[in-house]
């Protein structure tokens, strides 16, 4: 869709999610890009977030976090450039048991008020397989359907590819490259956090990051090794040995909360070239790849039964029919993202531009309505055939 420089009215475009930070984490690119464009673009959240976590304790508390996550979304729709945001009053976590016609109603006055050309929201899979999700694609879709005879409305179900980067791997390149030993803040600790445990369970990565416990004297990486784990310390001390031809060991370094372990055997493929050994107690977050963690370690989510391969080599649902480059919107995305920080406490400056664009440079979308019309040959030469056998070949 683009925006016409006409003197009609801008195009309007319609979100409507369960939650506060759907809107960012679906489609955050997609409508920072039409806004920018013009478009008048706005965003409905039937619940208020009140169930979520809270992950920063100075940002709310329980009883405060419904009108701090509505907050919240007006901040990113700044960020975004949306002309409007609004959230509703639905119990989080209790969409799947409204009435589903009172549901489809409520998204029949929206559509009513907003008067939409596009709208987007979830599809049955509900992006990540939350009930709410769900429950609001499935409404929404009623709804629209209810319309399609009124006029011209398109409507795209988000979707979320399963991507093969391994945020492993980026993170021990950018951190080789450095001319000084990185060592990041306690912020910095919290952020990444975060921010690699939620992207990767929504599959923008393919790592498998989990936070493990090694007791003092314990070692977290062996000299010699196959490098397949990288290492974050989140607590606890820990010594470098590197072992010569002879048996002997010695000291070579020490490293604390807020450094990586393991980066330059991820970096350059070869082998481990030192000990890692706990001094006291470390608990350090730890990035695998899916494909290689042991038996009884959880994998990556199962994809649609019938998918395509991007050149990346991403994985997405074989329905989906658009792609919206919003690589020169990620650090809006970024923004929207932590201006909900009862949920995101991150800095956006905090990661490397190029990781960002390289995991959120692209949004997906399945569209819905206007349907497609039905074809009447199963051969590409004989589509103008009016139901006629196929021309033979020669």
């Amino acid at each position: 869709m683009s925006v016409d420089p006409s003197g009609r009215r801008p195009p309007r475009l319609l979100g409507v999610f369960a939650h506060p930070d759907d809107e960012t984490l679906c489609a955050g690119g997609t409508l920072a890009k039409y806004a920018s464009a013009g478009a008048d673009v706005s965003v409905v959240a039937l619940t208020r977030g009140g169930a979520g976590q809270i992950r920063d304790a100075g940002a709310a508390t329980r009883a405060t976090l419904r009108a701090v996550r509505e907050r919240e979304l007006d901040a990113a729709g700044k960020e975004l450039g949306l002309m409007r945001t609004r959230c509703l009053d639905h119990p989080d976590g209790g969409l799947s048991d409204v009435d589903a016609t009172a549901l489809r109603e409520q998204a029949s006055e929206l559509l009513s008020e907003f008067d939409p050309d596009v709208v987007i929201t979830f599809g049955p899979d509900g992006f990540s397989g939350h009930p709410d999700h769900v429950a609001v694609g499935a409404a929404v879709t009623a709804a629209c359907y209810q319309l399609r005879p009124a006029g011209s409305l398109r409507l795209f179900h988000c979707h979320l590819p399963r991507s093969r980067m391994l945020l492993r791997d980026r993170l021990a390149e950018w951190v080789v490259e450095l001319t000084t030993r990185f060592k990041g803040s306690k912020d910095f600790v919290r952020a990444l956090s975060v921010f690699s445990r939620e992207t990767t369970a929504l599959g923008y990565a393919a790592d498998l990051v989990d936070v493990e416990w090694f007791p003092a004297g314990s070692y977290l990486i062996e000299q010699g090794e196959e490098a397949t784990m990288m290492h974050f310390l989140l607590s606890g001390q820990v010594e470098i040995r590197r072992e010569g031809d002879d048996g002997r060991v010695r000291v070579v370094d020490r490293s604390g909360p807020g450094e990586f372990l393991g980066e330059e055997g991820i970096a350059t493929g070869r082998p481990r070239n030192a000990h890692v050994v706990a001094l006291d107690d470390v608990t350090s977050l730890t990035f695998l790849a899916a494909e290689s963690a042991p038996l009884g370690r959880p994998r990556e989510q199962a994809l649609p039964l019938w998918t395509r391969s991007l050149p990346s080599g991403d994985q997405i649902d074989a329905r989906v029919s658009t792609c919206i480059d919003v690589s020169d919107f990620v650090g809006h995305k970024i923004r929207a993202t932590a201006a909900h920080r009862s949920q995101y406490p991150i800095d956006p400056a905090m990661f490397p531009d190029s990781i960002l664009r390289e995991m959120f440079g692209a949004e997906y979308f399945i569209q819905v309505l206007p349907e497609r019309e039905l074809d009447t040959s199963l051969l590409a030469d004989d589509a103008d055939d009016a139901g006629g056998p196929p021309t033979p070949r020669p």
